[in-house]
């Protein structure tokens, strides 16, 4: 089955790019380019979409408000944000985004989103998911399963909650969320919030 799939970029040029990048995957359908985000939405009314790829930064109505509007008309919509603004990474997880692209999109880029999608679409009836290594690639050091406390913390960072936050929430002192988070960065191999979110979604760990 094709995936029906929207366009939405107020520049032209890339507009055109992802258009002639999604073009080389047969699992996706094209129905709808605009640079114009109140027509994507009006759109999306009157027509069954199954994937949106959307900019951030446009007038009048950004990408992560669309994305917003997207899930109230449907909220099984897959969205992945194309943008050259990382700053945005969390907000759209937040959103449940499938995936936040860095511009200029690649090839090799590109076909991450489709094996995700892919992914998603085999484990679509997996109730949930221990994190650990990314399908088909080799365990990455460090990259353990989570303790309960460490998986507690983790899933209330992605709440937005911050460290003194979580203190609070789970009755521990603030150190030791610093603690766990460490552990947890750690094991999944990564640095910060921001990649911590990305490869959470990587893992289809459920937040």
């Amino acid at each position: 089955m094709r995936l029906r799939t929207m366009i939405v970029d107020d520049e032209e040029l890339a507009v055109d790019r992802l258009k002639m990048m999604l073009s080389e995957f047969d699992e996706i359908e094209i129905v709808h380019m605009t640079q114009n985000p109140w027509e994507a939405y009006q759109y999306a009314k009157e027509h069954r979409l199954e994937l949106a790829f959307l900019d951030i930064s446009m007038p009048e109505l950004d990408g992560l408000r669309l994305a917003s509007l997207l899930g109230e008309i449907d909220p099984d919509i897959r969205i992945v944000f194309a943008t050259g603004f990382e700053e945005y990474a969390v907000r759209a997880f937040e959103l449940s985004a499938l995936d936040y692209v860095m511009k200029p999109v690649t090839a090799r880029r590109m076909s991450l989103v489709l094996d995700k999608i892919r992914r998603r679409d085999r484990n679509a009836a997996d109730g949930s998911f221990r994190p650990g290594p990314s399908p088909g690639n080799e365990r990455s050091p460090g990259s353990g399963l989570l303790t309960e406390q460490e998986m507690r913390v983790m899933l209330l960072v992605f709440e937005g909650l911050s460290n003194k936050e979580i203190a609070a929430r789970l009755n521990i002192a603030a150190e030791t969320v610093k603690w766990h988070m460490k552990n947890v960065y750690r094991k999944l191999d990564v640095s910060n919030r921001v990649q911590l979110l990305r490869r959470a979604e990587q893992l289809h760990i459920t937040f």
